[in-house]
């Protein structure tokens, strides 16, 4: 009975401890940086509330800051995408959003299970909205600030009227639009309908504007080499600005296509006809003839008729392989399946990313099952120390790691290291430019360049295993293992 009472015991404290976290920091631009060395802890008696007193140095427009575990990226937390409240209070999700913030000193607290926090204190925060018959949301729309000056609201909708600002409760008019100063509590500001990018006020001077957003045309891509031309075989292409369209991941035959406006053909656009037409060209009457097929991202800028078809870059970056924001490019034939061989990585996080932008990033769909296969999500990739061959699918977004000391890529098969194991010095046997020698970890101890004799030195190294990267002229490259005595 004894027995049983105790493992029951034990199971409470198992199960407790599976939500509970070690240590829950705050970390981010505007607590001086991101990650390592720039962790504040917070505080608990139960592993699930948090609290701690912080002094936020900048409001930090495009850092902000977030929570994270146990001083690492595996679990953190922010606001969801889309959340109206980020701050000074709301519920942060895993993976989430920068947190916006005010400089100021604040009481935070934070609960690690619900994920909603609170910072309390710092400089009272006005609050302004945008009033008025020009506005259709009830009560009026809230805006926002990052510094105490200035407040505002982006991607709203006004219809044709008048509006005014009300300033924690006090009202300011102007007579000017869409730019001006506030004149008086009687002047109504004349609004044109329509969507606006942002709407601003500086509280201090008065100063006011507003932002129209941009007018995009409507551009596609048609042709037999999408299926067939004209109607239902349209492809709009995304606005990258008023000028320049995109349309990413389109999978193109051998055959012939072109732009055009408005699913019509009173403007359209094509090649010059002299060569090359594709993958890039410049404006013309002549359909743009694709060869060879693949899955393109197709650019157009409808001013000068410019056009480009070409690959999505993806790569690999993250700690794991040196750094994020370091990329290791894959390469492909198509546009869908990608690799990059015998990649020497460390145990640490890692994901793949599009045209070396965070834009459109993939890790793993589960952070308890992602290595070395998996479907995609928004986790980072947990990779294991040693050397790998690496795959993605463009379209389906699914990844493998294979063992890249098991399969000789690149001919090769000539170079060795020997003695092995060895003590003091090793000689790399075969015809190479240079070597670089891993430890388990990943990390790069030695770097060797050819020589006469090619020998080498080792005797400063640790006992333990290691991993020899051979590479050729052509950089083409061969990972070889090597015991230190």
């Amino acid at each position: 009975m004894k027995t049983k009472l105790l493992l029951f015991i034990a199971l409470i404290f198992t199960a407790i401890n599976i939500n509970a976290q070690t240590v829950v920091s705050i970390t981010g631009e505007a607590v001086g940086g991101w990650g390592d060395g720039h962790d504040f802890d917070m505080v608990s008696t139960d592993g699930v509330n948090w609290t701690s007193t912080i002094t936020v140095a900048t409001a930090a427009t495009d850092g902000g800051i977030k929570f994270r575990a146990d001083h690492a990226w595996t679990v953190n937390w922010g606001p969801a995408a889309g959340d109206a409240l980020k701050f000074p209070s709301g519920v942060g999700v895993q993976n989430g959003a920068n947190i916006p913030c005010i400089a100021g000193t604040y009481d935070v607290t934070f609960n690690s299970v619900t994920g909603e926090y609170n910072f309390a204190g710092g400089a009272p925060i006005p609050v302004v909205k945008l009033i008025g018959t020009g506005v259709t949301t009830p009560g009026g729309i809230l805006m926002s600030t990052l510094d105490l000056s200035t407040f505002t609201v982006s991607n709203a909708a006004l219809v044709a009227g008048t509006v005014q600002f009300e300033i924690d409760g006090a009202i300011y008019g102007g007579i000017d639009f869409p730019a001006g100063t506030v004149t008086s509590d009687t002047d109504l500001i004349p609004v044109t309908a329509g969507n606006y990018t942002t709407i601003s006020i500086n509280i201090a001077s008065g100063e006011y504007a507003f932002t129209a957003a941009p007018l995009y045309a409507l551009v596609s891509l048609t042709g037999a080499a999408v299926g067939g031309w004209g109607d239902g075989f349209d492809f709009d292409l995304t606005p990258v600005d008023t000028d320049n369209y995109r349309l990413n991941d389109i999978a193109l035959t051998v055959n012939d296509c072109k732009f055009r406006k408005d699913h019509a053909w009173a403007t359209s656009w094509g090649s010059n006809g002299t060569a090359p037409t594709f993958p890039t060209g410049t404006p013309g009457g002549s359909n743009i003839s694709v060869d060879p097929a693949g899955t393109y991202d197709a650019k157009l800028n409808i001013v000068t008729g410019e056009y480009s078809f070409s690959f999505p870059v993806i790569s690999l970056t993250g700690a794991a392989v040196g750094g994020w924001g370091v990329d290791t490019d894959l390469t492909t034939t198509d546009g869908v399946n990608y690799a990059v061989t015998n990649v020497v990585m460390t145990t640490e996080g890692c994901k793949f990313r599009r045209d070396h932008d965070w834009a459109n990033s993939w890790g793993a769909a589960d952070i308890s099952n992602n290595f070395p296969t998996g479907a995609p999500g928004t986790n980072n990739i947990l990779a294991t120390a040693g050397t790998w061959n690496i795959t993605f699918n463009n379209l389906t977004k699914a990844y493998s790691f294979t063992d890249g000391l098991a399969v000789n890529q690149f001919g090769l098969a000539t170079v060795s290291v020997y003695p092995n194991p060895a003590a003091s010095t090793v000689t790399i046997k075969g015809e190479f430019a240079s070597a670089q020698v891993y430890n388990v970890s990943g990390q790069l101890v030695k770097t060797f360049v050819s020589t006469e004799n090619n020998q080498f030195s080792i005797a400063d190294l640790s006992a333990g295993l290691y991993l020899v990267k051979v590479s050729d002229a052509n950089n083409n490259t061969k990972t070889l293992k090597l015991i230190k005595e």
